[in-house]
């Protein structure tokens, strides 16, 4: 189960740290953010003690009219659960009383200067991405034409030679060798780089080029969706291979299905036009336009026409 320390949170969205200092290693579990409303008010049956706590003006307010006895009652019925932390908005002055409570428990308190709406949204993002389902595969991804083409197959019989081609010809590359695929909705998946070789590619005969120097920043991309695959194979002589297109199939990668085509490659092949025209292509299926379909549905009229 994935899961996101306290610590990382506070220097991923530049937070202070008010009280709980002893608690910046708790584990957050969940990628949902709570403002307390009901739970300030002493009702807690549903309540979400696995999520990170947010208090803006709305809270502080309900809590600042409260008389002080009240007050600590539900503060120390909401600390009473085992929540990760506690974080304040709009750098809101925060109850002494909250504080002490905080420090006796171990608790973080830590404080952000923006609005509520604007960080809850910034915080969502962040830990829905770090709680993403994720895998690593080995292959090469590309931009091509606004289209996130994952390129796959064994080892040496050239992807990494193509997208250098692409990359020649105006395309960007996201990531080669080892991309990282993260789900971000049940239809849609991201690709980036491993952050090691970010920006960098493997040819075989020269080593390690590092893509941005030699073609400039414009020449990568830190992230794209994946929208087509792309696999390479040995020509096999002995193989009948698609002539039509009509049939789309797919592969699965964390439960979402990629269109996939597979391309067989021999001597002599210009493989990065080939794989300019998937992208074409594909953007084409997008809008609706399917051109293997269209010219199968001319051919049967002609021969219907012929009888």
């Amino acid at each position: 189960m994935a899961l996101v320390l306290v610590r990382e949170v506070v220097a991923d969205q530049g937070l202070a740290v008010i009280a709980g200092h002893d608690g910046l290693d708790r584990k957050i579990i969940s990628p949902e953010v709570h403002r307390p409303g009901l739970e300030l008010a002493g009702f807690f049956e549903h309540f979400g003690y696995e999520r990170i706590i947010v208090l803006g003006r709305t809270e502080l307010a309900y809590l600042g009219e409260q008389p002080s006895d009240t007050r600590k009652v539900r503060l120390r019925q909401l600390l009473f659960f085992n929540i990760p932390c506690i974080i304040v908005t709009d750098d809101l002055l925060i109850f002494d009383q909250l504080i002490e409570l905080c420090n006796q428990k171990g608790i973080p308190i830590l404080r952000s200067s923006a609005r509520a709406g604007e960080f809850i949204y910034q915080l969502s993002r962040y830990l829905h991405n770090r709680f993403a389902p994720r895998k690593s595969v080995h292959g090469v991804f590309v931009e091509v034409y606004g289209v996130g083409i994952l390129i796959m197959g064994p080892s040496g019989i050239g992807k990494s030679e193509c997208a250098l081609e692409l990359i020649k010809r105006g395309h960007r590359l996201v990531a080669d060798d080892a991309v990282l695929l993260t789900k971000i909705s049940d239809h849609k998946i991201v690709g980036s780089p491993d952050e090691m070789i970010k920006h960098h590619m493997e040819i075989r005969g020269l080593g390690i080029i590092d893509i941005q120097s030699l073609f400039g920043i414009s020449a990568t991309a830190d992230e794209k969706p994946v929208e087509l695959v792309v696999h390479f194979e040995k020509w096999d002589d002995g193989k009948e291979y698609d002539r039509l297109g009509i049939l789309q199939k797919t592969i699965k990668f964390l439960k979402v299905e990629i269109p996939i085509i597979t391309i067989p490659v021999r001597e002599g092949r210009n493989l990065a036009v080939v794989v300019e025209t998937a992208a074409m292509n594909s953007y084409l299926r997008r809008m609706g336009i399917t051109s293997a379909e269209n010219f199968a549905s001319s051919l049967q009229n002609k021969m219907l026409k012929a009888r």
